[in-house]
Formats: structure tokens, C-alpha cells, sequence
């Protein structure tokens, strides 16, 4: 683990190089090592967070405490479903012609910038950085998003979706790669290591990440979906980026309100693809945060009854709603 806190240590202190009079961070660097080693549960209005940073406290505090920037941008999700993807694509829109807003951003991921991560402190950190409009993350469902906050303050939020059945393929494959403590901790049960084992605990909603007991994805699709119309929502669909991300690029910047030129728009499509993205977070690559980036590639580890399960499951869950998926192109 000792590679671990280098790497956080690192990452806050290059962040914090930015900003001015910025606080001492050594007490965030502590929460995120002690929160993989040590795990902790928390838990409000019946929701549960285990590990990894997340913290139903702080999920409580920003509810409660926390106001965003005007034209902040949160790009909201469930795990593996593009929330990276969709916050690169921002961060180029928002900063393109500010290389040193672009490097300053480049090393924010779950540590800094997702709402439930970490302690209050780290609110008063990104505060303190050379930005006037912040990309941020969160994974929480919609009961535990101060909507009306977020609206008042003039913040934009992105929600994606990602066919269930590549997400869950990604979702196994960075779990087994992440540095968490197994032993001695409740970790290797939410996360076992062998596929079917991870399927079965997954679908079942036994998986601590703001969730409450038996709740998966598709609970977390069905909180967010009566906000699709919310004037300050954005709705983003992983396949159809995947398939037209000039088109999906182009309404993304409208919705933002950002003006962009063509050449500058066909940069920010180059510079948001796969290949790109994967060399410019190079440093990631332990724990295999970008693998393929496709759809479909769920169908070379499903067995027929996985696939059918979580067909069966999304034809009862999303009944009513006009949700559907894509699962290849």
C-alpha cells in the first residue's frame, strides 16, 4: 500500500501547486490511505458507503453545506458507465485554451473531485485553486443530491448511461485491479475476485457504494430519471458518444453553453477518444481504469444465464420508463 499513499501524496501536493494559500492537505492524504486499509461503513437515510474514500458523512455535509460555482459542471453517474469519459470532454470544452487549467485537471480523479469523496477540507482545497468553474463527479443516487441547491447556484449537472452488461464487465475488471486491503476487511466479499462470484454479489445489490441494501444499477437509473427534463440536466448516452461523438460533443457544448468552432470542436473529438485518453492517464494503468472502451465486450465473459438475469431484471425495473439499451454497434 505504500505505493498508494505516494500516489495520493503526490497528486494532492501537484494540485495544490496551482493554488494559493491553499490548506494543509495532509489530512486528506490520511482519510484516503486509512479508507483502503482500514475501510469504514457509513450510512444515511439507509444508503451505505464502504471504503474506498466514500464517506456517507461528507455525502450529508455537501447536501447540507456545500454550494457550487455558477456554470460548475457535476457529471453524475453509476460506476463504469463514462463518468471519466464525460468529465475529460468537459474539462476540454471548459479549459481548451487554458494549458494550465488543462494540467492542473489532468490528475483529478475519485480522490478529488467526487462530491462523496474525503472531508469537508477538500472543499476548501478545490476553493482555493486558479479555477472559476469546477468539473466535479459523484456517484450518489438522486435522494442524496440537493437538486434545488444545485439549480439555484446556476451548476450544470451530465448523467450517463451505460448499457448494464459492459458496466458490469468494467466494474469487475478495475475492482480486481484496485489496490484495496482483502484481508481482514469486508472487501473481498463485496468484491470477490472470480467473475461469477462478482456477478452474483453486484446484481444482488450487496455492493456498498451508495446504495441501499439489494439496490444496483438500474435503482440508481430509476432516482435520476424523473430529473431527464431538469433544465439544468443533461442526459449523455455511452453508445451513442461511442458511436457519433461529434454530434454528442456538439450538444454537450450547447448545453454548457460554450461557443466552439468546428476546428476546435473536431479537437476536442481527437483529444476525448479512446486511444487519447488512455495516453494522456497513463498513470492509471494499475488499476486498469481504461481497458477497452467498447460495446459488446460484454459478451465475451457473460454465460446465457448472466445475460438473461440482467435482461430479465432491466425489463422489470425500467417498465414504464423509455429506457433502452444498446448493447452493441
Amino acid at each position: 500500500m505504500e505505493w498508494v499513499e505516494e500516489s495520493y501524496r503526490r497528486s494532492f501536493k501537484e494540485i495544490s501547486d496551482f493554488g494559493k494559500d491553499v490548506p494543509d492537505i495532509q489530512p486528506l492524504i490520511d482519510y484516503f490511505v486509512e479508507s483502503l486499509t482500514q475501510p469504514k461503513l457509513t450510512e444515511w437515510k439507509g444508503y451505505k458507503v464502504y471504503g474506498f474514500g466514500f464517506n456517507a458523512d461528507t455525502i450529508k455535509w455537501v447536501y447540507d453545506n456545500w454550494t457550487p460555482w455558477q456554470d460548475d459542471v457535476i457529471v453524475a453517474s453509476f460506476p463504469k458507465t463514462g463518468t471519466t469519459w464525460l468529465r475529460h470532454i468537459v474539462r476540454l470544452l471548459y479549459f481548451r485554451h487554458d494549458e494550465n487549467l488543462l494540467k492542473m485537471t489532468e490528475g483529478m480523479v475519485m480522490p478529488h473531485i467526487y462530491l462523496e469523496t474525503g472531508i469537508p477540507l477538500k472543499f476548501e482545497f478545490l476553493d482555493k485553486l486558479p479555477w472559476d468553474r469546477k468539473v466535479l463527479s459523484t456517484h450518489v443516487p438522486a435522494a442524496l443530491f440537493n437538486f434545488e441547491k444545485i439549480r439555484n447556484a446556476g451548476a450544470k449537472v451530465i448523467y450517463t448511461i451505460r448499457n448494464p452488461k459492459d458496466q458490469l464487465v468494467s466494474w469487475h475488471k478495475m475492482m480486481v485491479n484496485f489496490p484495496i486491503n482483502r484481508e481482514g476487511t469486508n472487501l473481498k466479499d463485496h468484491y470477490p475476485l472470480e467473475w461469477g462470484k462478482f456477478f452474483d454479489v453486484a446484481i444482488s445489490g450487496k455492493q456498498q457504494m451508495t446504495n441501499k441494501e439489494g439496490e444496483y444499477y438500474m435503482e440508481h437509473l430509476l432516482s435520476w430519471y424523473p430529473h431527464r427534463n431538469d433544465e439544468n440536466v443533461l442526459f449523455v448516452v455511452f453508445e451513442d458518444l461511442k458511436k457519433d461523438p461529434l454530434k454528442e460533443i456538439r450538444r454537450i457544448a450547447k448545453f454548457l453553453d460554450v461557443k466552439i468552432s468546428e476546428d476546435d470542436l473536431l479537437n476536442v473529438t481527437e483529444s476525448s477518444s479512446f486511444a487519447s485518453m488512455k495516453k494522456e492517464y497513463h498513470w492509471t494503468e494499475k488499476v486498469k481504469f481504461f481497458r477497452k472502451g467498447e460495446v459488446g465486450d460484454w459478451k465475451n465473459h457473460f454465460t446465457v444465464a448472466q445475460s438473461e438475469k440482467v435482461d430479465a431484471l432491466v425489463k422489470q425495473k425500467l417498465a414504464g420508463t423509455d429506457i433502452k439499451f444498446t448493447y452493441e454497434l
